[in-house]
């Protein structure tokens, strides 16, 4: 930056040899970059005010000045997820069209349950709305979700949980994807770079594969589904063991004098 004159905000990007620790130069950006949520939540600094900041022409606050070697400590660890409209069951094919159903988990600011060792925090840098419209003229992003905890293991923890509440209907979207990344062991122990997707998905992607435990829940929740509808409905023809109690509000056989709204439900994981 001092040799080109350069003074504002910037993201300088290097590569790591993980054998010799040594880092090499690739290029710097005079913005910020997507990422910039991981640094502010770990260093707790506001980039966006600095950046504005020195482009007032102000100088930066004392204890930055003052940071040993230029550089802040960073506190726990933070993970971002891109939630796109891109199909990841279609190489990753870009998703057009309206947010017919758009919710987004709950926001948590460092107030959340990270167990003994710290508060979590949940992150959501969005513009979309539900009946909004991702286009194909702009980058088909929908979210940028940010998770920061005392410990690496806390925060994709948290991560997949936060993942595990969105909805998102109307177009294809790669959360399915980014909760498959959170389970592999490989990602898991941190033993990964940048060819990832292709040695974990050597042939693409296709579906999460549910362990045992979820299959199992999956088929309880479709048989209790199965019993309320069979319950509500008095039809012994399309259930399973001892036929049903006579539904409340029966006048006879083939009337109710009120019908109970059935709700149902498909979980994706």
């Amino acid at each position: 930056a001092k040799a080109v004159g350069y003074v504002g905000a910037g993201t300088v990007e290097f590569l790591v040899d993980s054998v010799t620790s040594e880092f090499y130069f690739c290029e710097m950006n005079t913005r910020l970059q997507v990422e910039h949520p991981i640094t502010e939540l770990v260093s707790g600094e506001d980039l966006v005010e600095h950046m504005l900041w020195i482009a007032s022409g102000k100088k930066l606050a004392p204890h930055l000045l003052a940071a040993k070697d230029g550089c802040l400590d960073p506190k726990g660890w933070a993970i971002e997820s891109r939630v796109y409209a891109e199909d990841p069951l279609r190489n990753f094919l870009p998703s057009i069209g309206p947010l017919v159903t758009y919710k987004q988990p709950q926001s948590v600011d460092g107030e959340g349950n990270g167990g003994k060792e710290g508060p979590v925090t949940v992150r959501i840098d969005t513009g979309v709305y539900e009946g909004g419209t991702i286009s194909m003229y702009y980058d088909p992003m929908i979210a940028k979700l940010i998770t920061h905890a005392p410990t690496r293991d806390i925060a994709m923890t948290a991560m997949d949980n936060a993942l595990d509440n969105y909805v998102v209907n109307g177009l294809g979207n790669n959360i399915t994807f980014l909760r498959s990344v959170l389970r592999n062991p490989a990602f898991r122990a941190g033993k990964y770079g940048t060819s990832f997707i292709p040695e974990q998905y050597p042939d693409g992607f296709h579906g999460v594969q549910l362990n045992n435990n979820e299959t199992n829940e999956l088929i309880s929740i479709a048989a209790l589904i199965h019993e309320s509808r069979l319950h509500l409905t008095g039809d012994t023809s399309i259930g399973f063991g001892n036929p049903p109690p006579t539904p409340i509000g029966v006048v006879d056989s083939n009337e109710y004098t009120h019908k109970p709204r059935i709700e149902e439900c498909i979980v994706v994981l």
